[in-house]
C-alpha cells in the first residue's frame, strides 16, 4: 500500500479536497458573473423590453467579471505561468503518467490525473460549444480518490480507464455545458459528462505513444476522438447505468481500434 493510499482518510486528503473546493467556488462565482453579463443582451426586437434594473445588473456584472478575469490572468502569469498548460495526450507516456497520478494527494497543484481530465473537459467544451460552461475540479478529484481506494492505477490501462470513466461520469464534474456547435453533435448523443470524459479517455488511448499525426492539433484530435465515439456512446451509457467498468473499458478499446 502506498503512502498516498495510507493517507486517503487523513488531514492531507481533506486539505486537498478543501483546496479544490475553494478553487471551484471561485470559478462558480465567476461563471455566474459572466452569465449575468448577458442580462441585457436580448434579441434586437426585444431590446425595448429590457428594464433599467436589468441593464444596471448587467453593467455591474461586466465590470466585476472584467476585474476577476484580469486579476486571475495577471496572478497566473506572474506566479504560476505553467498552470494554464493543458497536459497533452500527445506527450509520450502521458497515459501511464495520468494513471500513476491517481495515487497523488497534492495540496497546491492538483495531481496530473485531475489536471488532465479537468483541463481536457474545459478544452473540449471551449471548442465544441457556444456559451458559458462550468467544469468543477473537486468533482474530478473525487473520482481520483475513489480510484485510489480501488487500486485503479494497478489495473491494465484500458480497464483502468474504463473504471476512471465510470467514476468521472458519476462525479458529474460538468455542471453546465454550452450550446453544442453543429459539427460536434457527439456531445448531444448522451449526457455531457459521459461524452466529454469518454473523449478525454479515448484521446489518451489513441495518443499513448505521442502525437499520431503531425498535421493534427489538439482541437482536431479531440474532434476526431468525439466522432469515433459517437456510435458507441449509447452502449457506454448503458454500461454506466449498469456500473459495468469492464464493459466501458472494452468500448474504449473498440473505439481505439477504429482509428
Amino acid at each position: 500500500m502506498t503512502i498516498a493510499l495510507k493517507s486517503a482518510d487523513s488531514l492531507t486528503a481533506h486539505a486537498v479536497c478543501m483546496a479544490a473546493g475553494i478553487r471551484d467556488a471561485m470559478r462558480t462565482a465567476q461563471f455566474y458573473v459572466r452569465d449575468m453579463t448577458n442580462a441585457d443582451r436580448l434579441e434586437d426586437h426585444l431590446q425595448s423590453k429590457s428594464t433599467i434594473l436589468s441593464r444596471v445588473v448587467a453593467g455591474t456584472a461586466r465590470r466585476v467579471d472584467l476585474f476577476l478575469s484580469k486579476g486571475a490572468e495577471i496572478c497566473i502569469r506572474l506566479l504560476l505561468p505553467q498552470w494554464r498548460n493543458l497536459p497533452s495526450p500527445f506527450a509520450p507516456g502521458m497515459r501511464g503518467e495520468v494513471l500513476e497520478a491517481i495515487q497523488q494527494n497534492r495540496l497546491v497543484l492538483t495531481s496530473l490525473f485531475t489536471a488532465y481530465f479537468f483541463r481536457a473537459g474545459k478544452h473540449i467544451l471551449e471548442n465544441c460549444t457556444i456559451g458559458p460552461y462550468l467544469v468543477l475540479e473537486h468533482r474530478v478529484d473525487a473520482a481520483r480518490r475513489l480510484l485510489a481506494a480501488q487500486n485503479g492505477a494497478n489495473r491494465e490501462p484500458t480497464a483502468a480507464l474504463g473504471l476512471a470513466l465510470l467514476h468521472l461520469v458519476e462525479a458529474d464534474p460538468i455542471a453546465r455545458m454550452g450550446r453544442v456547435k453543429s459539427n460536434h453533435k457527439f456531445l448531444s448523443v448522451v449526457e455531457a459528462n459521459l461524452a466529454v470524459m469518454a473523449a478525454a479517455c479515448v484521446a489518451l488511448l489513441l495518443a499513448e505513444d505521442g502525437k499520431p499525426l503531425e498535421s493534427l492539433d489538439e482541437d482536431e484530435f479531440f474532434a476526431i476522438a468525439g466522432a469515433l465515439l459517437a456510435p458507441r456512446l449509447p452502449a457506454m451509457a448503458e454500461a454506466i447505468t449498469a456500473r459495468d467498468a469492464i464493459r466501458l473499458g472494452k468500448e474504449l478499446a473498440a473505439v481505439r481500434d477504429l482509428y
